[in-house]
């Protein structure tokens, strides 16, 4: 009877959501001019049902129609947005294919639509929600495990009755030492799991094992849930480790659990590395001027090459040439080892305040960090990035310890944390901290915000 519910409701949702991505369609039609081409009446029905068949199929693809009441709306609503751009996207195709012709403003309908099935969407998970508080649409659950992951579920369960989940109780695995999550039900071992899925109606599942726990006995747990018809979900105890964001990597038909540090959404990298990519090509056209007259003050007061090649490791240990206006003499590698002793900076980096090795116009380049504006052909190559960590030499990062290895784990950048707020007045090891506090929180807004401060930075000369 749940599952006809769910049937039922689900394709109700589903026609909603088409209905109203259709409706966008016509009222653009109506109200806006401008089309592609002028297309008949015919033509906008035979473009609507593409609308409503291209929906259908990708909702199915998609999972946009998985029961979603533990999720957060954000989190919905970015999914519903990928499947608006998509499908819209599609119909557009195809009507260009068919018609030569689209019968409605794409972008427009794809706003307006998505505009309304979010609304649609937000009011039924509130009414839902609403529901739930009050006893109503809720679904029993079962712990299999003593791991940490199942305490942190058995909190967020308890602390949000809107997911409507309720816990039965909780079993132990063969071999765990430790304790079922505070104000869970003990039902003693696993072996009892047969007889729960029989006796109970039991809707889900949350198999949460500790470090003890051995695989075959996992095996048992998925085995009896996929005999019994009853949807498990696997919440290793790794997964609530702070920074590590889990996802699927499939090899073939073979799925496997990925595991990434900072930010793991596709999505987002992607308009990071868009931004980067536009805004390098158009710093350097707007910089033409600056970086010519460097390049001819350098070759004309020095005579040697203007810019300085220095092999830097970036993402994930590759190494990259990375580009600087030289600022130093000629034999600058040669003497490093001269002045190890007269080092002002712990750690593996290098910095010396009245290095002898910089050259005149080399000082005036660093004090206004003008040595760097080469690397936006590095952010240009995909090599580095406007905001992240600076990358460090082969060197630095052999005397790394190994917490600090996780700040290759993004693109480096021109500019971050630490060039913003500590230069050269803060340690290494909290150099690193600052790093690693950019990877944990990194934000489109967080980059905006580095950015402008790194400006100011820069026409106040407080460079090295």
């Amino acid at each position: 009877m749940l599952q006809a519910h769910h049937r039922t409701f689900t394709g109700t949702i589903r026609l909603a959501d088409a209905a109203l991505l259709i409706a966008a369609c016509w009222v653009t039609n109506r109200f806006l001019s401008g089309a592609f081409v002028s297309v008949s009446d015919a033509g906008l029905l035979v473009q609507s049902c593409l609308v409503l068949v291209c929906w259908f199929v990708l909702g199915e693809r998609l999972d946009l129609y998985q029961s979603r009441r533990t999720e957060n709306l954000f989190r919905e609503l970015q999914s519903l947005g990928e499947a608006v751009v998509l499908c819209m996207g599609l119909v557009t195709i195809l009507a260009l294919a068919l018609h030569r012709g689209v019968a409605f403003h794409p972008v427009t309908a794809s706003l307006l639509g998505f505009a309304a099935i979010a609304f649609e969407r937000t009011a039924v998970r509130g009414l839902l929600r609403s529901l739930r508080v009050r006893g109503y649409n809720f679904r029993y659950a079962v712990i299999v495990g003593c791991g940490r992951s199942g305490e942190v579920l058995a909190a967020t369960l308890r602390g949000h009755p809107q997911y409507g989940v309720r816990l039965l109780g909780g079993l132990r695995l063969p071999g765990e030492n430790g304790s079922l999550p505070a104000g869970v039900r003990d039902l003693t071992d696993v072996g009892n799991l047969r007889s729960i899925l029989s006796e109970f109606a039991v809707d889900q599942v949350l198999l949460c094992p500790s470090h003890e726990a051995k695989s075959g006995n996992l095996l048992e747990v998925f085995n009896l849930c996929d005999l019994a018809g009853t949807p498990c979900h696997y919440a290793p105890s790794f997964f609530s480790l702070r920074g590590v964001h889990p996802s699927v990597a499939w090899y073939g038909n073979l799925p496997a659990f990925a595991f990434s540090t900072g930010d793991g959404s596709p999505l987002r990298r992607m308009v990071k590395r868009s931004i980067d990519f536009f805004a390098a090509l158009i710093g350097i056209v707007i910089l033409s001027p600056v970086l010519i007259t460097i390049a001819v003050v350098i070759k004309l007061t020095d005579r040697g090459p203007v810019l300085f090649r220095q092999t830097r490791v970036g993402q994930f240990g590759r190494p990259f040439a990375c580009l600087k206006f030289r600022s130093m003499c000629m034999n600058a590698e040669a003497k490093l080892a001269e002045l190890r002793a007269a080092n002002e900076e712990d750690g593996p980096t290098f910095k010396m305040k009245d290095d002898p090795r910089v050259t005149k116009i080399g000082r005036l380049l660093r004090k206004y960090s003008l040595d760097e504006l080469p690397q936006l052909f590095n952010v240009l190559l995909g090599d580095m990035s406007l905001v992240g960590p600076r990358p460090p030499i082969p060197s630095e990062v052999e005397e790394y310890d190994w917490w600090q290895r996780r700040r290759l784990s993004v693109r480096p950048g021109i500019t971050c944390i630490w060039q913003v707020f500590g230069r050269n007045r803060v340690p290494f090891e909290r150099w690193m901290e600052m790093d690693l506090q950019y990877i944990d929180n990194w934000s489109l807004t967080m980059d905006m915000k580095l950015l402008a401060r790194t400006v100011g930075t820069v026409v106040k000369g407080t460079g090295c």
